[in-house]
């Protein structure tokens, strides 16, 4: 374990500092857990290649690991205007979008316009970035927490852990409330990434890997429809999407499809897409 946690900690860490200099190194981060995920299965000599078309469960397979997010989305979207209120302002002339992982200004129709282009948002935020932390995460620390207190308290520690590893990203850059050294914004993602973190299971126990990854770049790149909305609410601690009612409608998320799906029943083994893994 000592080599995952220098990797995706000490080298994650290292990044996430950089990206104070610039975003791409906040991609570059994300691989991290999955390079120390690799360099722990060589050590314990569990890394057998195979193809990697054997873990591949299809884009269809894929996008039903999606549903979550989508339902969140739409959960939060439709409560928030009872909750929220209606948003009080105009949509904003221009939008800070993520441009791949650059923030770049560009007019507010523009967003509007390429709102269709979303669909594609899991799949290339999970080819650019999120399989890098699904691989560490899910593919390799949950399993293994797994096996000793259970899918669902292995859910809670591994939320705790992926929201503590975002620290320099929130409290040196400010990511996702645009107010750097917050620690209240720091405990309120914590609070943020375990409900998530049931999700991300339900996906791996269901679609493996790819489909925890599939989901991580649905809710990356489709959270941004809730600010076109209501981005008055960017860094709330409170009414954001990315605070305490965020964590809320997640938590409505994750018993939902727990509740209804029993994923810990579904499978009993799983390996790493393109290797053979005894752990």
């Amino acid at each position: 374990m000592i080599l995952f946690i220098l990797a995706a900690f000490g080298l994650g860490w290292l990044f996430q500092l950089l990206a104070a200099c610039s975003p791409f190194w906040l991609a570059a981060a994300m691989w991290t857990p999955a390079l120390g995920a690799l360099l722990e299965l060589k050590r314990e000599g569990k890394l057998k290649p195979r193809p990697l078309g054997e873990e591949w469960p299809g884009l269809k397979a894929l996008y039903k690991a999606t549903a979550p997010a989508a339902f969140w989305l739409a959960l939060s979207i439709l409560l928030a205007y009872f909750v929220v209120g209606p948003s009080p302002y105009e949509p904003p002339p221009t939008v800070r979008a993520v441009f791949f992982v650059a923030f770049v200004e560009v007019p507010g129709w523009v967003v509007y316009a390429t709102l269709p282009l979303a669909v594609i948002a899991p799949f290339i935020n999970a080819l650019l970035a999120t399989f890098g932390e699904e691989l560490g995460w899910r593919g390799y620390l949950l399993p293994r927490l797994a096996e000793r207190i259970g899918w669902a308290w292995a859910s809670v520690v591994v939320g705790v852990v992926w929201g503590v590893w975002h620290a320099p990203a929130v409290l040196v850059v400010g990511h996702n409330y645009g107010r750097p050294w917050c620690l209240e914004c720091l405990a309120v993602f914590v609070l943020l990434t375990v409900p998530v973190s049931f999700i991300h299971t339900w996906a791996y126990l269901k679609y493996g890997v790819w489909g925890a990854a599939f989901l991580h770049g649905a809710v990356n790149g489709w959270a941004g429809a809730y600010f076109l909305i209501y981005h008055h609410t960017f860094g709330d601690l409170a009414w954001s999407l990315t605070g305490l009612y965020g964590a809320a409608t997640l938590a409505a998320t994750a018993a939902v499809f727990w509740l209804l799906t029993n994923p810990t029943a579904r499978r009993s083994k799983l390996t790493m897409p393109g290797w053979d893994s005894d752990g």
